[in-house]
């Protein structure tokens, strides 16, 4: 057996020696297959597939709360609902809670404060993951029963790398989080990056040690049952289902909304794999990832009809081999065999090959980074899921190139015949039409791919085009939360009025503002729970939920958003004062349409001011990329809804740039254990949020587009090739009856016409339905009559010029050298 598999081997290495032509090309078309479908999934990997970092991470699933208002909503869960539901569950081993928060750290008293994320978790998180420290312990039960009385710390791996020099000695010290001094019991190990893909904590502190970590907001959260932020998980008993334990969580939440109507009767409790929780969470960049394997597999169809379609040509080249081999008693399976080996030798080239286009590919994906204060990193890798995928798909393209025209290759026919030379017409016109076929799945592919990325690309530019409603020059943004410092909110004004007075004072600001929401931040933003006064809620309804932002006096000004009715707010709307809100254009639109916004009222669910009346109308902004124009966003003024943690906005008449080191200098001198948690000009912010995802993405669907059209060039090339040496002495006849050179072009054009005009029109169809699919994703996308006009002209034009070269040699043929061919 293995003798002969390692006589298939050489027998397969010697042919493809013998046609290095046929070698490179179909080692270049499965790299590109397996190059972009092993980058796509390492990149989707990153963005939304890749497991849990732990043992056995199937058996560990999410749990949320559910809020029915028009659409499910659903969220986090309150501290006592957790501690409720982890003591009535029978169907998990364990259920643990976290909460993702952002800790002033400084490793001792003389450091400046910096900001950075890190968790809050139950004592059990560790053991109900299964996860073991890499030094040290972690949490023990009674380190989370007493709030603010034991202030120990599990870091990160990778802060103690960074921070630390990965010093084995660190169990023990002391360093201080939000000015507490806590003490480093263990380090978690390296593999571990917790329960996200985009952000790893850097520390873990008890969930009891929520309320020093920040005086003002966490102390509700181990109190109050509709302050609902925590991220519950829990490992399910190896002899539950997983149907049971949703039956067993959907009767504890009945029993909750019994127990506490006040605030449970509307929320209720679900049960999700980490794969669907995902998926619900971020569904723009589940289905975006969607969209690029699907666009990946689309290149290996083309990679793989275009290796069928060469060995197709060559087997008229191999009959005469076939048959001596059959005639002396050879086995067609063993002939199989030979065949499908030699394409295996091309799919361990290509995949080898392909591993480094798939890298490359990565290298370019890796250049867009979303820009967050908390650090969003996105990581992609070609690990060994990826590498695994690789080679499956090089086998897989391997067999489905391979077998067909094996297949085809061996079947029994005229021994005789094709020992003497001779073919039969049926059977050339067999192949020709199979050619014909796999050459216009190649064409319609490319052409769906091709319209894809250019329907993103004049989205994007679509969007550009349009504006943001704010400006993007001369403005610098700093965040900062002094309540990471323990500051109270009182402090906090203070520290904000002093920092305002010494910035404003720097040379070239021309106006300083706060506020709690950047236009275009990826995180989701600031928001609000409100009540339109004379709008009709749907039934079922009792509020609405918009985007906010809570911002002082020069927020307008600074940011560059035009006031088009009423007034901005001023430093007298304070907390005394009666409640005051502006809306957008599209707010006011949507809620008191043809009327006058100005003096109506809106209640502010949650909030102590029953109403607050509209006091001016602001410009419409962009939120985030590809979001409306007209979407709604309420402005409220921070002195009545105060908050710790803000942006400040600082608008200069010189480079924004060059005003970040005496910005950085004021806020050390007004108080240097205050975190900087970013700074960043306001240009780069929006480069960084919306224009690098253009470029990437763009380039990265044009480049599997182009591969795919390379392929399919050089499919239809070949095809026309294979016709014409195949039809060499009819063409010879012809032109020896008289027939012009002119009139064999047009024969050659007019037959690779049929697979390109196939291919063409099942391209529209295909790239038609791609496109709804891709609208249902990301809005204004889908391929509109432009994109048509550019797109297929071009095409036609490219394919024609590959099937040009053929049919002008075919003109050139000797009527003579055509005649003597056997």
């Amino acid at each position: 057996m293995f003798e002969t598999i390692w006589q298939d081997l050489r027998h397969g290495a010697r042919m493809l020696v013998k046609n290095p032509g046929f070698a490179l090309i179909g080692v270049m078309s499965i790299a590109i297959g397996v190059g972009a479908n092993a980058a796509m999934f390492s990149i989707a990997d990153g963005l939304v597939l890749r497991p849990l970092p732990v043992p056995a991470p199937n058996g560990v699933l999410s749990i949320a709360a559910t809020t029915p208002t028009g659409e499910l909503r659903i969220g986090g869960i309150s501290y006592p609902d957790y501690t409720d539901l982890r003591s009535r569950s029978r169907s998990f081993d364990d259920l643990a809670a976290a909460d993702g928060l952002i800790i002033s750290f400084a490793r001792h008293r003389d450091e400046p404060a910096r900001g950075t994320w890190g968790a809050a978790v139950s004592a059990n998180f560790f053991d109900v993951l299964r996860v073991r420290p890499a030094l040290g312990r972690t949490f023990a039960r009674e380190e989370d029963r007493v709030p603010g009385r034991d202030a120990v710390v599990v870091l990160g791996h990778h802060a103690w790398t960074e921070q630390f020099g990965a010093d084995p000695g660190i169990v023990g010290r002391e360093i201080r989080l939000s000015g507490r001094v806590f003490t480093i019991i263990g380090v978690a190990p390296e593999e571990f990056t917790g329960l996200g893909l985009y952000l790893s904590p850097a520390f873990y502190v008890p969930m009891a040690m929520l309320p020093v970590l920040n005086p003002d907001a966490m102390d509700r959260i181990l109190e109050q049952r509709d302050f609902r932020t925590l991220q519950v998980v829990g490992r399910l008993r190896s002899n539950v289902s997983l149907a049971q334990a949703r039956q067993e969580v959907e009767r504890i939440s009945r029993d909750l909304q019994r127990e506490f109507p006040a605030t449970n009767e509307r929320h209720g409790l679900l049960v999700r794999t980490q794969m669907q929780a995902r998926f619900d969470e971020n569904p723009q960049i589940a289905g975006f990832s969607l969209i690029l394997i699907g666009m990946a597999l689309a290149v290996l169809l083309v990679a793989c009809a275009n290796v069928a379609g060469l060995l197709t040509s060559r087997a008229p080249l191999r009959a005469r081999e076939v048959a001596v081999r059959l005639a002396i008693g050879g086995s067609r399976v063993r002939l199989v065999r030979q065949l499908i080996t030699e394409c295996a030798l091309l799919a361990v080239a290509g995949g080898a090959a392909g591993l480094a286009v798939g890298y490359g590919i990565i290298r370019l994906f890796e250049q867009f980074q979303i820009v967050t204060d908390i650090g969003v990193k996105f990581t992609y890798v070609l690990d060994q899921r990826a590498l695994t995928v690789g080679v499956t798909i090089a086998a897989v393209s391997a067999l489905l190139s391979s077998i067909v025209p094996a297949w085809r290759t061996t079947r029994a026919g005229d021994l005789s015949g094709t020992l003497r030379n001779t073919t039969a017409p049926a059977t050339k016109g067999a192949r020709l039409w199979g050619r014909h076929g796999l050459v216009a799945v190649q064409i319609a592919l490319t052409l769906a791919v091709l319209t894809a990325a250019l329907s993103f690309y004049r989205a994007f530019q679509a969007e550009y085009g349009n504006g943001t409603g704010f400006r993007t020059d001369h403005v610098l943004l700093t965040s900062l939360d002094p309540g990471l410092a323990r500051y109270d909110q009182q402090q906090s004004d203070s520290f904000y009025r002093l920092l305002k007075e010494r910035v404003a004072s720097r040379p070239g600001v021309t106006s300083v503002a706060l506020t709690s929401f950047v236009p275009l931040t990826q995180d989701g933003g600031d928001r609000a729970t409100i009540v339109p006064e004379g709008f009709v809620l749907p039934p079922g309804v009792d509020d609405i939920t918009v985007a906010a932002a809570r911002i002082d006096e020069g927020y307008f000004t600074s940011i560059g958003i035009p006031m088009l009715a009423g007034r901005g707010f001023l430093n007298t709307d304070t907390a005394d004062a009666p409640r005051v809100a502006i809306v957008s254009r599209g707010m006011a639109s949507r809620y008191w349409p043809d009327e006058n916004p100005i003096g109506k009222r809106l209640r502010l669910v949650g909030s102590d001011a029953t109403w607050a009346e509209v006091v001016g109308v602001a410009s419409d902004v962009k939120i985030r990329l590809f979001a409306s124009r007209s979407t709604p966003i309420l402005y409220l003024p921070r002195l009545q809804n105060p908050i710790t943690r803000s942006t400040l906005i600082v608008r200069t008449a010189i480079e924004s740039a060059a005003a970040a080191a005496d910005v950085r200098a004021a806020i050390l001198e007004t108080d240097r254990n205050v975190p900087i948690l970013g700074m960043e000009t306001m240009e780069a912010f929006y480069h960084g949020n919306a224009k690098n995802l253009n470029t990437v993405v763009v380039r990265t669907i044009g480049t599997m587009g182009t591969m795919g059209l390379v392929l399919a060039l050089v499919g239809l090339y070949g095809l026309a090739a294979y016709s014409v040496s195949r039809r060499t002495r009819e063409i010879g006849i012809r032109m020896a009856m008289g027939a012009l050179p002119e009139s064999v072009l047009r024969m050659v054009l007019r037959q690779s016409s049929v697979p390109a005009i196939s291919g063409i029109v099942s391209g529209v169809v295909a790239s038609f339905l791609a496109g709804r699919t891709m609208q249902s994703i990301i809005p204004n996308t889908a391929a509109d009559t432009v994109t048509y006009l550019l797109i297929v002209p071009a095409v036609v034009m490219v394919l024609m010029l590959a099937a040009y070269i053929p049919a002008r040699r075919a003109a050139h043929i000797d009527p003579l050298r055509a005649l003597r061919q056997d």
